[in-house]
């Protein structure tokens, strides 16, 4: 059976912060396309870059407001929200509590608009989790094997009635608890730290070729040599903007090795994709050490 939570006070309030938060990064795309190439542009742009995985926690959080709900069987009570799953095995819950008093941290604003949303990646024994749109004194709290878990369906009553007639029956297999991820993307790289650190590493370095060209370009001339030949002598001369093409060349490495890399993982090759997306960092250096030297 489903049993759907209690719907989240501030889950439409996430919704206006989540527009409003896009709204101010179109106003500082605008912003930053009508200013000359500057330090204060490259601010206006790093500004963004932060300001995505907050757009993107922010997003996330207010659909697991919107998503959260309950399944029980024989089997296992189910916690789903946004893409995860949390599966508890049914015959491991020892206790059921209306309401309790539990010792959880205090509200952070990283967890809002649904605050009650705070479970162990492995829970243990000692594990206070919390999959609630309500505090936990105005939950079901469920003692088990892997700790305890406040739940707040909107039928209190029909869910523990469901629960206790399905542990009664008892289970017709055995199930493990666990933490299920329904999208391969977050499959893939949750896993994968070094991975995350190389694909990140790999971004970092088309942000510093940025960073090192907008904040000279306002001192070049307008006419530079932009390549030499074996003797370093002068081979082409162009215009200072012809320097973006490295930029360019390091966000197109940077881009396709991310890509390709992915598919190797999904091809369960993830060596290859560390050798492509430590690739892409080895070209962030080459092309860093290009600029300098052109713009020196």
């Amino acid at each position: 059976m489903v049993f759907a939570a209690k719907l989240a006070p501030s889950r439409w309030e996430g919704v206006i912060a989540a527009m409003w938060l896009l709204l101010l990064d179109l106003l500082v795309v605008v912003w930053a396309l009508r200013r000359p190439i500057d330090l204060l542009q490259f601010l206006l742009f790093l500004i963004l870059v932060i300001s995505a995985p907050l757009l993107v926690h922010l997003v996330y959080r207010t659909w697991a407001a919107f998503t959260l709900e309950y399944w029980v069987d024989r089997n296992a009570i189910t916690l789903r929200w946004a893409h995860l799953h949390q599966v508890i095995p049914t015959q491991s819950v020892h206790e059921i509590v209306q309401g309790a008093d539990l010792p959880v941290a205090s509200a952070s604003l990283l967890r809002w608009p649904l605050p009650f949303l705070d479970i162990a990646a492995a829970p243990t024994a000692q594990s206070v989790n919390l999959c609630a749109t309500r505090p936990p004194s105005a939950c079901v709290v469920l003692r088990t094997d892997t700790g305890l878990y406040a739940l707040s369906p909107a039928d209190t009553e029909g869910f523990v009635e469901a629960l206790q007639a399905r542990y009664r029956l008892g289970a017709t297999q055995t199930v493990a608890p666990r933490r299920v991820q329904q999208t391969w993307l977050a499959g893939a790289l949750g896993n994968d730290r070094r991975g995350v650190w190389l694909l990140l590493t790999g971004l970092a370095g088309v942000l510093v070729l940025f960073a090192v060209l907008t904040i000279s370009f306002s001192n070049l001339p307008e006419v530079l040599a932009v390549r030499y030949n074996s003797q370093g002598l002068p081979e082409e001369i162009g215009e200072k903007t012809t320097l973006f093409r490295l930029l360019v060349i390091g966000l197109l490495a940077w881009g396709v090795n991310a890509v390709g890399g992915l598919w190797l993982v999904h091809q369960r090759q993830r060596i290859g994709a560390h050798m492509l997306w430590g690739g892409a960092i080895v070209v962030q250096g080459f092309l860093l050490l290009a600029l300098v030297s052109l713009i020196t």
